[in-house]
């Protein structure tokens, strides 16, 4: 029998939510809608192994009365300091969070349960997690499913430990690759993004929230989580990417014209997330963590969100760019509808901001209901503690490496291949050559923890050992991958080996590679330039060429006249026209994860034929900037008067090693429907995956559409000879825009174009 009404599982999660906040205290509220701590900071490894909670943990504890969230209790890497040494165990995880929870229950008068979160990038950031490819390349796999799946594997994984909230970022759109966290963003497409964004929310949550029936008017039971899902929050909200020159964090100029048709449908991705982080821009000078026209009438009055907002890391202590008082950024940002607090000051002044008649209580009831109903959703209440996962760990993440493997081989994208690859298995000596040939750490990204020594197989140089058995496989590092100093000699090294080798693989590009050397900001992002590393969070360039002294490494291998193989690992696009130039195949790997190296060692094989596509419009260089590939078709001259307004290579270029074809484009319209009906044959000799992407140019309007948009896509299977019908739907919403009077309006009619093929098609008014 239940105590209070908010204990009592038969009544709806508002009901419950009510009951609660009216017995609790401004003190515990605001306590609820912070989340204050360094998640690493409350925990000290004894040297018996046992763990014991911080006074400085217990400390906020009791000054809030509970708490509402803890941020990173497994976060490990050079800025948490966290390692193998002072870290905590995958397999031990589940108690330590066992015991933050009791003691956090054991100090709250209602026994409110605490969030865990954990960053959750491309893989949980902890020891011994698993790591999969950046967005940028698994955006590249146009593959739903696949990114469906291995969320659903990371909400497991992260669910034994006993996490509740990953944070995912899904939001951001690569629009300048100057930026350093375009390796975040599953592309410069809208559509794209959005679709991924589902797939990630399906992933970890299933059907815990829906649009069938508000999640606040059902009861737990009849939402029946299991112990595997888990909650997800998706960043960064919103265009993020878009930031002026590709400053991180920069100034946002869009009109509300580009927020309504690029913008909108990205965020009716979100509707059913559990959360959604705010970003560190401005929209037109409104930074996002005080907009409530975004939060309040966008999402949840327009969209039906339901959900809460989270800060990002101390991004409301920026607050003071626009108030000259914490107590000012806290009232604004309440109102705003920020719900949830990261690393800030600002926040714990809230309850002095609502003595000082600033901040208003009921806003404040509005954010910390919206943390306890999140709570009460993940069934929190009814199951505090995680049991031990025993053996069954071990096989997830077992299970986990293997879909891994195969989301970074659908990541892999070749660019070029004059008919080298895949490379024989004939015996013969392969040079591989390059910065990240045989290094771990700049597979990974940044965001990533360190690495058991046991991984260090993983390398590119020593898959291809492996898989080319039979041949001699030969390494040397070339050069750095910024370093200009005293990279002489090892040029000199790399084509003495390589003059002696039949085909060289020359591994080139950039690192997010961080170490424990390098000082931080607050929010984690790198304050000090690392040398080597060119990309990441607060790591913007202004030229997209290579690095150090990449360049003359390919110069010198260029001269030996051997064929050369170039793979590029980068978190974004590089200048690659002199690679292009040097190289009879070029392959790109992004940032490919722990199981990149065997990914490409397999493609280079042919075990794995390549069906990767760009999400990007690949530039030539950042003086063309920007080529995103939906700009509006203004009459215009698109080449400059010295150079080329066109990319490298269009968004959803991508070659394979069969060739296949389109045929019998059908477009049929009724009153709001579209169904394109479009057949795909695989003319080739191999098996192969084909991503069918659907684009549409509007019609008609009073304003200039754009050249093209991806509305849909799908990937397919087929073997050689196979052909199969695609059969694609497109609702009028979809082919809406703002016109002249910023009305959204349906366009006259569209042109549709799959492949190489287009029709036009009008529509009866």
């Amino acid at each position: 029998m239940a105590d209070y009404p908010y204990q009592n599982s038969d009544l709806t999660i508002r009901q419950r939510v009510s009951d609660l906040l009216s017995r609790m205290t401004v003190a515990e509220k605001v306590g609820q809608v912070n989340q204050h701590l360094y998640g690493w900071e409350c925990y000290e490894k004894q040297a018996d192994g046992s763990v014991q909670l911080t006074e400085k943990f217990k400390e906020h504890v009791s000054w809030g009365g509970g708490l509402g969230a803890l941020y990173g209790l497994f976060r490990a890497d050079p800025w948490s300091k966290v390692g193998f040494d002072n870290g905590i165990a995958p397999e031990a995880s589940w108690q330590l969070v066992n015991q933050v929870q009791a003691y956090v229950m054991s100090q709250s008068r209602w026994q409110i349960p605490a969030l865990i979160v954990e960053e959750c990038p491309h893989g949980h950031q902890g020891l011994g997690g698993v790591s999969y490819p950046t967005n940028l390349g698994r955006g590249n796999t146009f593959n739903t499913e696949l990114i469906e799946a291995s969320s659903r594997l990371m909400a497991r994984e992260l669910a034994a430990k006993g996490v509740h909230l990953a944070l995912v970022s899904t939001l951001d759109l690569a629009k300048d690759p100057r930026w350093g966290r375009s390796e975040e963003c599953f592309g410069e497409d809208p559509i794209l993004a959005a679709k991924m964004s589902e797939a990630v929310v399906a992933g970890f949550q299933g059907q815990l929230i829906n649009e069938t029936k508000p999640f606040l008017d059902q009861t737990t039971k009849e939402i029946a989580k299991t112990p595997e899902q888990m909650g997800v929050v998706l960043k960064h909200c919103i265009a993020q990417g878009e930031a002026l020159g590709g400053h991180n964090s920069g100034t946002v100029t869009i009109s509300g014209r580009e927020f309504n048709d690029v913008y909108l449908p990205l965020l009716k991705s979100t509707r059913n997330a559990v959360g959604v982080m705010a970003a560190y821009n401005d929209v037109d000078g409104v930074p996002c963590h005080i907009n409530g026209e975004l939060f309040r009438e966008t999402m949840r009055e327009q969209l039906g969100y339901q959900g809460l907002v989270m800060a990002d890391g101390v991004a409301l202590d920026r607050l003071g760019d626009v108030f000259s008082t914490k107590i000012e950024g806290a009232s604004a940002a309440l109102k705003a509808g920020i719900d949830l607090s990261l690393w800030d000051q600002t926040y714990l002044e809230i309850a002095d901001s609502i003595t000082a008649g600033i901040a208003s209580e009921a806003d404040l009831d509005e954010a910390c209901g919206r943390v306890l109903a999140i709570k009460f959703l993940l069934g929190l209440f009814e199951q505090p503690f995680v049991t031990d996962p025993k053996d069954r760990f071990a096989e997830l993440l077992l299970e986990s490496q293997e879909l891994n493997l195969q989301v970074a081989e659908e990541s892999l994208t070749l660019v070029k291949n004059d008919g080298i690859l895949p490379l024989s298995k004939a015996k013969k000596k392969i040079a591989v050559i390059g910065p990240s040939g045989d290094s771990l750490y700049q597979l990974l990204g940044d965001y990533t923890a360190p690495q058991e020594a046991t991984m260090n197989d993983k390398t590119i140089y020593r898959q291809l050992k492996s898989v080319f058995s039979d041949s001699e496989v030969v390494y040397a590092e070339g050069c750095e991958v910024r370093n200009p100093e005293g990279q002489e000699e090892k040029i000199s090294a790399a084509v003495a080996l390589a003059a002696t080798a039949d085909v060289i693989v020359l591994v080139l590009g950039g690192s997010s590679a961080r170490n424990f050397d390098m000082e931080f900001l607050s929010n984690g992002a790198v304050s000090s330039k690392g040398i080597n590393m060119d990309s990441g969070e607060n790591v913007d360039v202004a030229s997209l060429t290579l690095g150090g002294k990449q360049l003359d490494l390919l110069a010198a291998l260029a001269q030996l006249d051997k064929p050369i193989v170039s793979v590029i690992i980068q978190g974004r696009p590089y200048d690659l026209r002199e690679v292009h130039a040097a190289s009879r195949a070029v392959l790109i790997g992004w940032f490919p994860g722990q199981q990149g190296g065997a990914a490409i060692a397999r493609t280079l094989a042919g075990s794995n034929n390549p069906s990767g596509r760009l999400g990007v419009s690949y530039p030539l260089n950042s003086q063309q900037l920007p080529v995103y590939y939906y700009q509006r078709a203004a009459s215009k001259q698109d080449d400059y008067y010295d150079e080329s307004g066109a990319p490298l290579h269009e968004f959803g270029y991508g070659l394979s090693y069969t060739e296949f074809t389109y045929d019998s484009l059908q477009v049929t319209a009724d009153s709001d429907t579209i169904t394109v009906r479009v057949t795909v044959r695989n003319n080739g000799r191999c098996a192969g995956k084909e991503s069918v992407l659907l684009f549409v140019r509007l019609l008609g309007g009073s304003v200039i559409q754009r050249h093209k948009l991806l509305k849909d896509f799908v990937k397919v299977q087929l073997e050689p000879g196979q052909e199969q019908e695609i059969t694609l739907l497109l609702t009028t919403e979809q082919l809406s825009f703002t016109d002249l009077d910023r009305a959204v309006k349906a366009a006259a009619g569209c042109k549709v174009m799959v492949g190489n093929l287009s029709q036009e098609i009008y529509f009866k008014k």
